[in-house]
């Protein structure tokens, strides 16, 4: 469990940088759509570009510390020119960090007065050799199953989507913020990268603000019921919700254990409409703010507020009574 924690550690450095350049990515096409103008198609798609080498540096900055860095942008820029997509950039990340330890080892014992040529000329001029023949494995070996991973996609059913949407949205409101939430969200952003808009993200997205604002609305709808101290921080969840800060329900569900089950409802409920109305979107993070760049906005707020509500007014009747007194 240590191993895959610490491998959970070092991609999360990588992909934490990536979510602000996947937003700028998606907000400017969608100007693009909008206003034809070529400026906006030039920003978002370098935000796009530049996913890959940022991903992988700091997955390999996170392994290796500086050493890894530069190595990491010139492999995520060669995994940009190839169709290893997303699991190419994350695989090259790992590879690239280790790479310099192995180096590292290797080189330990080189003359101290001449260790200054090992980080401006021996890793990088070896390290991108290296990546070259990693990349044309990496290449031959994931292009394969990223086109079939996009074929089944393209042809999923209606009822297939709504399936996987459901089970991305569980995953959301799950843990809330854990490693199953997050998984959930890498697999909606991945989903975008190539700048096209899909039902994934915005189940996603939804489903991450609902626990926050059912909170927020159960707790000014059913006063009698929760404690003064949760009753009196209202518009701080409401504001995380909106923020898309799933974070913000976690002191709330340590309370109240069962209330993961009716968050759960909540988002099944969600990512089956978002999934019926078909509201499609391309960005990455934002909250409410997505709402400016979603062509379905109107059916985005129809499910967020129906959904939310109707989580709140489960909260209400299903939690334990008599708590007031209480405080989290």
């Amino acid at each position: 469990m240590k191993g895959l924690a610490l491998i959970y550690k070092q991609f999360m450095n990588g992909f934490t940088y990536i979510i602000p350049l996947a937003v700028v990515g998606g907000v400017f096409l969608k100007l693009f759509e909008n206003t034809q103008m070529d400026v906006f198609f030039t920003i978002g798609s370098i935000a796009l570009f530049l996913v890959y080498p940022i991903i992988t540096a700091f997955i390999a900055y996170g392994i290796s510390d500086r050493p890894g860095l530069i190595i990491g942008l010139i492999g995520g820029a060669l995994i940009t020119t190839g169709s290893s997509g997303f699991i190419g950039a994350i695989l090259m990340g790992f590879f690239t960090g280790y790479l310099i330890h192995l180096f590292q080892f290797i080189f330990k014992k080189f003359p101290v007065t001449i260790k200054g040529l090992l980080p401006v000329f021996i890793y990088p001029v070896i390290g991108a050799l290296c990546i070259t023949l990693f990349y044309l494995g990496v290449n031959f070996a994931i292009t394969p199953i990223n086109t079939f991973i996009s074929q089944a996609y393209e042809n999923l059913s209606l009822i297939a989507i709504m399936i996987f949407a459901v089970i991305l949205s569980i995953m959301m409101v799950y843990d809330l913020g854990g490693p199953i939430n997050k998984i959930a969200y890498v697999i909606g952003v991945s989903s975008i990268l190539n700048g096209t808009a899909n039902v994934l993200m915005t189940a996603i997205m939804i489903a991450g603000m609902i626990p926050p604002l059912a909170i927020a609305i159960a707790t000014s709808l059913f006063k009698s019921i929760f404690s003064e101290e949760e009753t009196k921080h209202v518009h701080h969840k409401f504001l995380m919700g909106i923020a898309f800060i799933s974070e913000g329900a976690l002191p709330f569900k340590k309370k109240y254990n069962n209330s993961t089950y009716l968050f759960i409802v909540g988002a099944i409920i969600s990512s089956l409409l978002v999934v019926y109305f078909n509201v499609e979107s391309n960005i990455a993070h934002g909250g409410i703010l997505a709402l400016f760049f979603i062509d379905a906005w109107i059916y985005f707020l129809l499910t967020l507020v129906g959904s939310s509500l109707f989580t709140a007014i489960l909260l209400g009747f299903f939690l334990p009574k008599n708590k007031k007194t209480q405080n989290v």
